[in-house]
């Protein structure tokens, strides 16, 4: 343990203090298209995105992508989140598969095609799932919640860090840690979008976002000190039969389609036996020191 908390006082020591600031706030008190109220329409059919005066609402088959712009582009040295509140009333429109339709913009205006910690959402015929995918490329398979009853509303917060992961808060469920996607890192965030896709029978749905918050924070992220955090929390990422751990965590096991396979409470040199699970690549997600880290492992 001695090791370990040797680490932790080095990153404490070189740490910069963060600073939030709110870079986009809208409860869309107003009523009528986002796109008349400080929104940018950047794809699809301009004027369907409509705010009824408390939230806005998505419609089963609609085209429209909108981006509000951020106060000031923040360069990504740190990390942004945004908070709302969503509520689908109905399985209408949701994809079974999962579309994203909510996430930061690399870009604002008219030209919107690079996308980061995306939120996700999919259907059943009992109620919906939200998910978190860091970035595109590679193998990307978001990481998805507990199914949530239709009517029932979602506070969720979601974060993306320069070290390229995303984070998702879903109500009281466990955080939820994605970093599947290998897409480049973005040198700026600008915007947060919203995005209709599919079609009237599978693809985002009905969707309704409320009270939406967006901050940075400044400072800089210390990637070397965060690879190390993951380091020290999976210290075999070529295993056989069980995970070597080199922090006390609570930590859940992922498989490439973003199922929770295991979860276990371990502690500092501690071992997890996977010996059931199939061959392949998974994902560990851990709460190390406040700080929710992942770790990809392959079971030969």
């Amino acid at each position: 343990m001695t090791k370990f908390y040797s680490l932790l006082a080095a990153v404490a020591l070189t740490a910069t203090v963060s600073a939030q600031t709110t870079v986009v706030t809208d409860a869309f008190t107003y009523t009528g298209a986002l796109n008349a109220n400080g929104w940018a329409t950047h794809s699809g059919t301009a004027g369907q995105l409509l705010s009824d005066g408390s939230k806005v609402s998505l419609i089963a088959g609609n085209s429209e992508d909108v981006n509000k712009a951020f106060s000031a582009s923040y360069a990504l040295t740190n990390k942004a989140d945004y908070s709302a509140t969503i509520n689908v009333a109905n399985a209408t429109g949701l994809a079974t598969g999962g579309e994203y339709f909510l996430m930061f913009g690399g870009t604002a205006g008219a030209n919107v095609t690079t996308l980061y910690g995306r939120l996700y959402i999919k259907g059943s015929a009992t109620g919906y799932t939200l998910g978190i995918l860091n970035n595109s490329g590679g193998t990307a398979n978001p990481t998805y919640g507990t199914e949530i009853a239709y009517g029932t509303p979602a506070n969720i917060v979601v974060t993306y860090t320069a070290a390229n992961t995303a984070t998702l808060q879903i109500n009281t469920q466990t955080l939820l840690t994605n970093s599947t996607g290998t897409g480049a890192v973005p040198a700026n965030l600008a915007s947060i979008a919203i995005r209709q896709a599919g079609s009237a029978t599978s693809g985002t749905g009905n969707v309704s976002i409320a009270n939406l918050v967006v901050r940075t924070y400044s400072g800089t992220l210390a990637i070397g000190d965060v690879n190390a955090t993951k380091a020290t929390l999976v210290k075999n990422t070529i295993v056989s039969n069980e995970i070597i751990f080199g922090a006390a965590a609570k930590v859940s096991v992922y498989n490439t389609a973003g199922q929770l396979v295991k979860t276990a409470e371990v502690t500092d040199n501690s071992k997890l036996n996977v010996s059931a699970l199939p061959k392949g690549t998974y994902v560990v997600t851990g709460l190390v020191n406040g700080q929710a880290v992942s770790q990809k492992v392959i079971k030969k």
